[in-house]
């Protein structure tokens, strides 16, 4: 294989030799000009004066009187001019998505030379056309005719009379932005490529003979870019080469030879050298180019497979030299899937240039101005002081860049949050850590938000240059991670200036259209990778591949949709004004990436191409049709195969998990132990009959979700608050007699009860005793649920009167013996006794329904079973050590169930349909089954294992450890 660039090479030096120096090379992109003069050092073998190189856009700078404007520099002029010419009050904000779209629109004339007059005219009536368009092509006057046809009349549709009225100011927007620009001396680029043409056209532009202008592997020409081009030709000082050597180019069915034709014809080359440039025939080869399509189900798992395909072309000697991979590229058409195949690439290769960079907007730094962006747009004031969204608090807290500068004032923020559930955090509450007070200062006017962000950059930059200095105090220090991220955060600081250049005065423009801005602009800046351009393996985009060849390519998201991009940018013009007067269409677009493809690989020895199979949301799962044609139209001309690659995720069978209860973990689980510091519970036996192992990750190694704060009173908290209200009513009765006198005249002490209500949400939802809390919103109607239960519950209670209050919340820790070897710590707390004659009631409420009857004993401890009563169980061992503790003592267990207290609702647990008066019966039958259990939980030859009812894991917090 002959390098395209390198037959331009060397054949210019055969012609002009040590007089290069005289030529201007123009090449599609720079990488393309810094491969050439590779080649050209290889051929000459010695130094020797380089030609110039450009890219076609600097060429065209170059030669125009206009400087580059600034994007967001230019929607704030157009915002301006469109309110005068239109008198439209409209503001910024709602101006900015279709003002890009105009500019966009606008830059598409101007390289089209198309005559905005024409194409902007104000048509009120389509009929009168014919009087009018003479001097338009059949084309343009039939799409003009068939587009306002269809579009009028207008009628009473409001949406087509308000794109009638902002269609008739267009060409006095597209004129007038012009105009001011020119006073500036800047031009969008489409402007700037007019003013080049035209002067050409005229004869204006001053070009010296001496100099010879070199086109080389140009493809999609602008009708700008060809009259320069035409112009230099006219004047003898330019050549053409077109890199058109693959035969798929001349297919006219290939939408890759939509130019081709044409661009040979109008600019022949002026050399062609010992080989033949281009081609109209396969070239004959020994071996066909090598296709292999690969489906994998997922962006990352494509990215993985770069490593096996990489260590594939290595041990196959595809590449030569690991360390000096520059015949191997890695073509990203979706340039988010840069940082996973970065680390995918294996060790052996030994230098990597990335030509694509990385865009600024992936940058830790940018992703910390996005959250301070939600920070502030969802800031709020109360009593002249601001309030914080805690979401958005705890987020900015836990980024890298946030931790690594306040790491101990953020955990304590973090802690306070929780712990007093701050659903908003007042100003007042941040700690007083510099970084941290610069990011929670509240920002109410765009104008301000420049000088905020770089005061919190300049902090940035600051501990990360502290850290730093710390990393090279020690040996074996690696800065380089550091040196990155600070060259983001100066890119940040630059950006954030250039958006201050180009937003002056009292704009009408929210916080968050600032935001929006900051982030188009770091979007569009680039921060390169360190790497020597003309060695290594080579990972790029597909615009970068222009003109470039490689042996061994392989080629990521090879997916319809993707590569080709499917169109979905917006315009202004209607499709049937854009394709009659040859402004480009979706058609055209598809022709450019056709004609990248079949470039690309004309002269590869080896092409894989990777898509993703899956078919979710918007992914079809389909491979690009550039891979169809090859598989139908040209397989002749290759060695097709095709393979799916199933990474299986979901593993053929998830093996069982248990812990072995070694010596550490019988040491852990001999705290439980008479004399040790932890205790058993109700909660933890139901938890071990559940899942063992979710016992062991509980009790054993003290793993638990973490707090969070609840915007919303869920059930656990719900069912807290409603025990404190019923401690609050009873506690005035303790030792006391109730009748159902007694119980009326609470139900009617309506501001009794929401005082209560107001108490219970001050301790255990807003964590803050020491004020009343007024219920407003969802908490007023939560509170008045909670009315409406405490006010039933005390009906179900009416029906044992008369009772006496023992009391609430009675609390028990003590041991209890097994056998002869095994003694443990018990304690638990229940909720409510009440004494019945000479019975006592111990009471426990449950939110939600369940169980008040069973079968059998063995029925408690039946972890196979869904319905497994374990409410029961927790009530029987209260009983049992209400009784230890009260000996003589007849206890009756009852639950409360409140989705049940509004029917006709018992909650004395009945035995085998048998209501329990006396617990003591049924004791010797539930010791049993409770101290073989208890013998089992502290048996060293009884693993932890897995539960084998997959319900059990329905609502667990470890499903992920055990991969449930």
């Amino acid at each position: 294989m002959t390098p395209f660039l390198y037959k331009i090479a060397k054949l210019f030096h055969e012609q002009y030799g040590e007089r290069l120096y005289n030529c201007t090379f123009v090449f599609p992109n720079r990488r393309a000009g810094i491969f050439f003069q590779k080649y050209l050092a290889e051929i000459e073998g010695k130094p020797l004066f380089s030609p110039s190189m450009l890219t076609i856009q600097e060429l065209f700078e170059s030669l125009s009187s206009f400087r580059p404007a600034e994007k967001i520099e230019m929607l704030v002029l157009l915002h301006d001019l469109f309110g005068k010419i239109s008198g439209s009050k409209e503001s910024f904000d709602d101006f900015i998505y279709w003002g890009e779209m105009l500019i966009n629109d606008f830059n598409d004339v101007d390289k089209y030379l198309i005559d905005a007059g024409d194409l902007f005219r104000n048509v009120h009536d389509y009929r009168l056309l014919d009087d009018d368009l003479n001097h338009l092509s059949d084309a343009q006057v039939e799409a003009i005719r068939r587009f306002w046809s269809h579009f009028m009349p207008v009628g009473d549709n409001k949406a087509k009379q308000k794109f009638q009225e902002t269609w008739a100011v267009l060409f006095e927007l597209y004129s007038s932005l012009r105009e001011a620009l020119a006073v500036r001396g800047e031009a969008y680029e489409g402007m700037l490529f007019r003013e080049v043409a035209e002067k050409g056209k005229r004869g204006e532009l001053e070009i010296s003979p001496n100099n010879n202008y070199i086109f080389v592997g140009l493809n999609a020409l602008t009708p700008a870019e060809m009259e320069l081009m035409g112009y230099l030709k006219a004047n003898g000082v330019a050549d053409f080469y077109w890199d058109y050597e693959s035969p798929f180019v001349h297919d006219s069915r290939n939408q890759a030879s939509k130019w081709v034709k044409e661009n040979l014809s109008r600019f022949p080359s002026r050399f062609t050298g010992d080989e033949p440039l281009y081609s109209h025939e396969q070239s004959p080869r020994k071996e066909k180019t090598k296709i292999n399509a690969i489906g994998i189900p997922s962006g990352v798992g494509q990215a993985k497979h770069v490593t096996h395909l990489l260590s594939g072309l290595i041990a196959s000697e595809a590449i030569h030299d690991p360390g000096e991979a520059i015949q191997t590229a890695v073509v990203l058409p979706d340039e988010g899937l840069l940082m996973p195949v970065l680390y995918s690439i294996p060790r052996e290769i030994g230098k990597i240039n990335v030509t694509m960079g990385y865009s600024l907007s992936n940058a830790s730094v940018a992703q910390l101005i996005e959250l301070i962006a939600q920070l502030q747009q969802n800031a709020r004031e109360k009593e002249g002081e601001a309030l914080f969204y805690h979401r958005h608090v705890k987020a900015l807290l836990n980024h890298p860049l946030v931790t690594l500068s306040a790491r101990e004032e953020a955990e304590i923020l973090k802690g306070e949050i929780v712990a007093y559930n701050r659903i908003t955090v007042k100003e007042s509450d941040i700690p007083p850590h510099p970084l941290l007070k610069q990011i929670f200062s509240p920002v109410t006017r765009w104008q301000d938000i420049g000088s905020y962000l770089k005061t919190v950059l300049s902090s940035l930059y600051t501990s990360l240059t502290e850290e730093k200095r710390g990393e090279e105090e020690l040996l074996e220090g690696d800065t380089r991670a550091i040196d990155l991220e600070r060259e983001f955060i100066v890119q940040c600081h630059k950006t954030v200036t250039r958006l201050e250049d180009s937003l002056q005065g009292d704009r009408d423009m929210s916080v968050e259209t600032y935001f929006r801005l900051f982030n188009k602009l770091a979007h569009g800046v680039s921060v390169a990778f360190r790497g020597e351009p003309l060695s290594g393996l080579q990972v790029m985009g597909v615009l970068e591949t222009r003109a470039i060849d490689f042996e061994n390519l392989i080629i990521l998201s090879v997916n319809e949709g993707v590569y080709p991009l499917r169109n979905s940018s917006g315009s202004f013009v209607p499709y049937t004004l854009r394709q009659g007067f040859g402004l480009p269409t979706r058609e055209h677009q598809d022709s450019i990436y056709a004609y990248h493809f079949y470039r690309m690989i004309s002269r590869a020895k080896r092409v894989f191409l990777l898509y993703d199979t899956r078919t979710e949301e918007m992914q079809t799962g389909e491979v690009s049709r550039y891979f169809y044609q090859l598989k139908y139209l040209y397989r002749d001309h290759f060695e097709i195969t095709e393979e799916s690659v199933a990474h299986d995720l979901a593993a053929p069978e998830v093996p069982v998990v248990s812990v072995t209860k070694t010596d550490a973990v019988l040491q852990k689980l001999n705290a439980y132990r008479k004399g040790g510091e932890s205790h058993l519970s109700a909660s933890l036996i139901n938890n071990y009959i559940n899942c063992p192992l979710q016992f062991y990750f509980t009790a054993v190694e003290g793993l638990s979700e973490e707090d969070e704060v609840q915007e919303s009173v869920e059930a656990d908290v719900f069912g807290s608050i409603f025990h404190h209200v019923m401690e609050i009513i009873y506690s005035r009765f303790r030792g006391k007699t109730i009748t159902p006198d007694v119980l009326k005249e609470i139900r009617k002490g309506e501001e009794f009860l929401t005082g209560a209500i107001r108490k219970a949400f001050a301790r255990y939802y807003f964590k803050d005793e020491s004020k009343e809390y007024e219920l407003e919103g969802e908490h007023y109607l939560i509170g008045e649920i909670l009315k409406s239960y405490v006010k039933q519950t005390l009906k179900v209670d009416q029906q044992f009167t008369p009772f006496e209050y023992v009391g609430a919340e009675y609390r028990f820790n003590r041991s209890y013996r097994v056998n002869d070897a095994l003694e443990v710590n018990f304690k638990g707390s229940i909720d409510r006794i009440d004494r019945v004659n000479e019975v006592f009631r111990i009471i426990d409420y449950k939110t939600g329904t369940g169980a008040t009857e069973f079968k059998e004993m063995a029925q408690l401890f039946d972890a196979s079973k869904n319905n497994r009563p374990h409410q029961i169980l927790q009530l029987f061992v209260y009983g049992l050590f209400y009784h230890l503790e009260n000996p003589g003592a007849r206890v009756s267990p009852a639950v409360y169930y409140l989705r049940s207290v509004y029917k006709d609702f018992d909650p004395t647990i009945r035995y085998d349909k048998h209501p329990i008066e006396d617990i003591s019966v049924y004791l010797p039958e539930f010791e049993e089954h409770f101290d073989a259990l208890l013998e089992e939980i502290f048996d060293p030859s009884v693993p932890f294992q897995q539960t084998k009812n997959p319900r059990s894991c329905q609502w667990c917090a470890f499903r992920e450890l055990c991969q449930r």
